[in-house]
């Protein structure tokens, strides 16, 4: 069941991000992720029906945590736009992924008591190897342009990747250490939610310091685009949070790396992206990869 439900969680989180790649480009970025967490207190709040009245009593103790949460994630996307700006995109999404997934393995022992036996330690690294050859396939197919541009820096790129890794991982062992100790719901409700409200508040501190533009102004019709769009999150978060308290987080997280599979496949169906025949075979690889990680779980 944790396997699955993690699975289900990493396609929701995929399907998002190709609906969300539209708006992103055409929208301020920390405007479009506040706006994203604006729409989730609408989307997932059914999600809070669910919710046992008693797991209410105890989360107020852990709002300090989650803003903190929410502040690291925040900081580790802002990083990972770093990456994506100075890397091809293939290799900064795979290196991102992968990294998050090497810190969560390596501190989920020391805060959450989770110890993987060498199987399954094989076996995710497999997987994120199979990834980055993924991501390194996907970077050969795109225009030769990127890795000529004067942005391109692969030092800073690769520690930019890292920096991600390690901010998102702590982030990722809070959500999950208070997954396990209220109701995982009502963290990832709130989780989103505050993402979504450090981003404006981080895009009005922009406005008013830096001299630069604020918060981003949208139409109706815009913001209903974003909250159809931005939707799978609520399976995505919801999944997520659940699989967190069900089986090791760095399992879970090797499994979230494989979202680039997801993401190219959708690609190919909604944006007409077909991969090479290389691809499909690093596909396949990382499917492999995956089916052992099922069977040593």
């Amino acid at each position: 069941m944790f396997f699955i439900i993690a699975l289900t969680a990493t396609f929701a989180y995929a399907l998002q991000g190709v609906l969300m790649a539209k708006v992103y480009r055409q929208s301020d970025l920390l405007s479009a992720v506040a706006y994203r967490g604006l729409s989730l207190v609408l989307t997932m709040s059914p999600l809070l029906l669910l919710v046992p009245q008693s797991a209410y009593a105890g989360f107020v103790e852990q709002s300090m945590w989650l803003l903190l949460a929410a502040s690291l994630a925040a900081l580790a996307n802002w990083a990972n736009a770093i990456a994506f700006v100075r890397l091809p995109v293939g290799i900064a999404s795979a290196l991102s992924m992968a990294f998050t997934a090497l810190f969560v393995g390596l501190l989920g022992e020391l805060f959450l008591d989770e110890s993987l036996s060498p199987m399954q330690w094989l076996m995710a690294g497999i997987t994120l190897l199979a990834v980055l050859l993924l991501g390194a396939s996907q970077t050969q197919n795109s225009s030769p342009k990127s890795a000529d541009s004067a942005q391109y820096q692969p030092l800073i790129g690769i520690v930019a990747s890292a920096c991600y890794g390690g901010l998102m991982c702590l982030a990722l062992i809070l959500v999950a250490k208070m997954s396990r100790d209220s109701h995982p719901f009502l963290v990832g409700f709130s989780w989103e939610v505050m993402i979504g409200v450090v981003a404006m508040l981080m895009a009005f501190a922009r406005g008013k310091f830096s001299g630069q533009a604020g918060m981003q102004k949208i139409t109706l019709g815009q913001f209903k685009q974003i909250l159809i769009f931005a939707s799978p999150t609520v399976i995505g978060t919801a999944c997520y949070a659940l699989a967190m308290t069900l089986g090791p987080l760095a399992i879970a997280a090797a499994i979230l790396s494989t979202m680039m599979v997801f993401s190219m496949l959708l690609g190919w169906w909604l944006l007409a992206e077909k991969p090479t025949l290389k691809q499909w075979v690093m596909i396949s690889l990382v499917c492999i990869s995956v089916i052992g990680l099922k069977i040593v779980v």
